[in-house]
């Protein structure tokens, strides 16, 4: 990230076409943000997390209990997330997907459909400093579900882009 930095220009906004886990936006300072994805489950977590910080945080702590780190659990999780219209109840669900999921990885199959297999971990942790930080620091964002070539056409002077 130090590399990365150095290599950011001052910029009125930065734009990322590819957010992903925001580890730039997470780890730098300027007064406006501009974060796509084409991911709408990550761009809808986003959002919810921006504009309703307790609430989730609340919620999705409960996921995190023992109880729930059962493959059998996880895959009924993983049918509730794969069938969930409700878009705040799909964002609690992505969280669980990403910490218990096998590797942290998000992949969905041709029908659209979730399917990474269960972690297996011992413990998974519930990342609720990390939730706050990024929702106080999301108030200078905009989260847009887009392609990057769509993100291109809504660059203005002044804004740096960082696309890895």
């Amino acid at each position: 990230m130090n590399s990365i930095q150095r290599l950011l220009p001052e910029a009125d906004r930065l734009v990322e076409p590819f957010i992903g886990a925001g580890s730039v936006f997470l780890n730098t300072d300027y007064p406006e943000y501009l974060l796509c994805d084409i991911n709408k489950d990550l761009i809808n977590l986003y959002k919810i997390l921006q504009t309703q910080p307790d609430e989730y945080i609340t919620q999705a702590r409960r996921l995190f209990d023992a109880s729930n780190n059962v493959q059998e659990v996880y895959l009924r999780h993983r049918k509730a997330f794969n069938d969930a219209q409700n878009p705040f109840q799909r964002s609690l669900y992505f969280l669980y997907l990403n910490r218990f999921g096998y590797n942290g990885l998000c992949r969905y199959n041709q029908s659209g459909i979730f399917n990474v297999p269960f972690g297996r971990y011992k413990k998974p942790y519930f990342p609720e400093k990390e939730l706050w930080f990024f929702a106080e620091k999301a108030q200078r964002a905009t989260f847009v579900c887009t392609d990057y070539r769509q993100v291109f056409t809504c660059l203005k002077p002044g804004d740096a882009v960082y696309c890895d």
